[in-house]
């Protein structure tokens, strides 16, 4: 099969990129489309995948052969033990408890086997799903992934910058205690007034109310925010190092310590290196960049499902665990796995 890239550009739209790819450490400067995929520590140096070729289509089944009649995986996903998980919640927790941190997202990963079929194949489920959700993915040889992430890093377009925070997470059925429950309230503001800090030297900020996004089975906290971006603020590298990762899935505050930590927590619990990370594309003088989660990835039969939990002072194990589970289930769901 070949290589391939996609990412939503709007409703039913997608620009998807065809192998072989350049892989550059800068953004080409000749008017060529590039996508943009990094790891979750940015240690790619060489992030961004200029395409030999691209194409906008609204199916994405012509990515696959014969247009699409490759079948969907079938897998077999393992059980999961909290164990390592817990010691690496009660890390966090006692760090917050001793003021050293605000927020920590540690995440854990469930496992599978694949039986048949092919993880790529996957692709045709992006077309039906909620417009809110933004579909992106790639495979190269036997690895891969795909996704659709309700989470927008930023965009830049004529110079003005675009981001959102998304934090505070419900399932559906608790809809009516979600807008006043205080520790979602709080790790949400906690975000929203990072990133506002954090766009201040870059221009005039205008940050909207909070809102609510309904995800269907699980409903997020959304702030967004915008600024005109000063001449000197527009390098894509350092505006993705600045702004990745928020504190939606780093740590708060993001000190050098901090993030260090969590690398190490992503370490110890085997996560994959391009879950959260930055994937984004250069198009027709427009840089947009995703969080990637919500996805499925893949190195040739082994299959990986993470899913991140924000831990903020009142944190509970229980309550975390559950919110681990249903971000995973949201994922199965959607992708059909």
């Amino acid at each position: 099969m070949d290589e391939f890239f996609f990412i939503k550009l709007a409703s039913q739209r997608f620009l998807c990129g065809i192998g072989p790819f350049e892989e550059m450490a800068e953004p080409p400067t000749d008017g060529r489309s590039a996508f943009y995929r990094n790891h979750f520590d940015l240690s790619d140096p060489k992030p961004w995948k200029v395409p030999s070729s691209v194409y906008e289509t609204s199916d994405l089944r012509g990515l696959l052969p014969d247009n699409g009649a490759t079948p969907l995986p079938e897998i077999a996903w393992s059980g999961l033990g909290d164990d390592d998980v817990r010691l690496v919640f009660d890390e966090i927790l006692a760090k917050i408890h001793g003021g050293e941190i605000k927020k920590s997202v540690p995440v854990l990963t469930e496992r599978g086997i694949l039986h048949r079929g092919e993880p790529a194949a996957l692709v045709k489920t992006i077309n039906a799903l909620p417009s809110h959700l933004l579909g992106y993915g790639y495979r190269e040889g036997d690895t891969g992934l795909v996704g659709a992430t309700p989470e927008k890093l930023f965009t830049v377009k004529d110079g003005i910058l675009e981001t959102m925070a998304l934090a505070g997470t419900a399932p559906k059925h608790e809809l009516d205690d979600f807008p006043n429950d205080p520790k979602e309230i709080r790790e949400h503001e906690l975000v929203a007034d990072y990133l506002e800090d954090l766009l201040s030297p870059l221009g005039k900020v205008e940050r909207e109310e909070r809102t609510l996004m309904d995800l269907g089975s699980i409903v997020h906290f959304l702030t967004r925010l915008r600024v005109q971006l000063k001449e000197e603020a527009t390098d894509l590298n350092a505006l993705v190092e600045q702004l990745h990762p928020t504190p939606a899935l780093g740590a708060c505050p993001r000190g050098k310590g901090a993030l260090e930590d969590l690398v190490g927590y992503r370490n110890r619990l085997g996560v994959p290196e391009n879950f959260g990370a930055p994937f984004g594309v250069l198009h027709q003088g427009s840089f947009e960049v995703f969080v990637a989660i919500r996805n499925l990835s893949w190195d040739g039969r082994d299959v990986f499902l993470p899913s991140g939990v924000g831990l903020v002072e009142g944190s509970r194990f229980d309550r975390e665990w559950r919110e681990l589970a249903l971000k995973r289930n949201s994922v199965k769901s959607l992708l059909g796995v």
